[in-house]
């Protein structure tokens, strides 16, 4: 009888372990990046221009016959910008210019829908600094998918291309420090010599830094958080000790701003890993 109420006592605990919900996280920045976005026409809902560039936009591209640009449906809102290219014989971007000031750090991103092919984002300028002479400023980043390779799915089988899924929507950003004498940044999003197909939404070129204030509420004791930055996936902050309080929260300065961050929060229960986007 002792060895049954054991197993029964176990056999509880693991169903008390499985009923129990996933930790619920929410996050919120201050500033909001809508706030102190510097970009005209960040979320493409304001038309098309008569260059057929969204508004506050141009295409830069030295084969403009080689691509597409377009509105399709956006990630928020009603619309997100498509660029779609059939050849890898050149590049071709949305292209805007942004005011920086001297010695300050900026943050830049877009949620990429990537169906295909290199996405590539450049932020670059002349500085002319006060004691040198002038050199070219450029910084970059950028993923590839493989998944609309000529050869799939006939010689190439799809479940060994790389890539995002197709129809997710992804943050990609990255941070700079602006030159003394840079003065003026142009942010570039588009396709790398690749026959691509990508989508565009909710873009960012603003201040570097904000205040993260996260709450987390779990069923199970809580152990351990991390806030990881979403292009290294390195921590950017963790408590180590939290105590096995059933809710934490924190406001944490001098914080990368994001519209989305990954979190990972360690219970009594197990580890779980969350996207979770900002001021939502």
């Amino acid at each position: 009888m002792r060895h049954t109420c054991i197993a029964l006592i176990a056999l509880a605990s693991c169903a008390l372990a499985l009923a129990q919900r996933p930790a619920r996280v929410t996050i919120g920045t201050d500033p909001l990046p809508s706030a102190v976005n510097m970009l005209i026409n960040p979320g493409f809902e304001e038309g098309v221009g008569e260059d057929g560039a969204p508004v506050g936009w141009r295409v830069n591209t030295a084969a403009p016959e080689d691509f597409i640009f377009e509105p399709t449906d956006g990630r928020v809102g009603e619309v997100g910008w498509r660029v779609h290219a059939d050849s890898p014989a050149m590049s071709g971007y949305l292209q805007q210019n942004v005011a920086v000031e001297d010695d300050v750090q900026y943050r830049a991103w877009t949620w990429l829908r990537l169906r295909g092919g290199r996405y590539m984002m450049l932020l670059r300028g002349l500085v002319n600094p006060p004691d040198g002479a002038p050199y070219r400023f450029d910084e970059r980043t950028d993923t590839i998918s493989t998944k609309n390779h000529w050869l799939a799915p006939l010689y190439l089988n799809p479940a060994h291309l790389q890539g995002p899924p197709a129809d997710e929507w992804i943050l990609m950003p990255m941070t700079i420090a602006a030159p003394a004498g840079l003065g003026n940044v142009q942010v570039w999003i588009g396709s790398y010599f690749t026959a691509s197909e990508m989508h565009f939404d909710d873009t960012f070129f603003g201040p570097a830094n904000c205040t993260v204030t996260m709450t987390i509420a779990s069923d199970s004791p809580i152990r351990k958080v991390r806030l990881m930055d979403l292009t290294s996936g390195r921590p950017i902050f963790r408590d180590d000790a939290a105590g096995g309080v059933a809710t934490w929260e924190r406001a944490i300065p001098e914080m990368p701003i994001a519209d989305a961050y990954r979190v990972t929060v360690a219970t009594d229960a197990g580890e779980q890993t969350q996207l979770v986007l900002a001021n939502q």
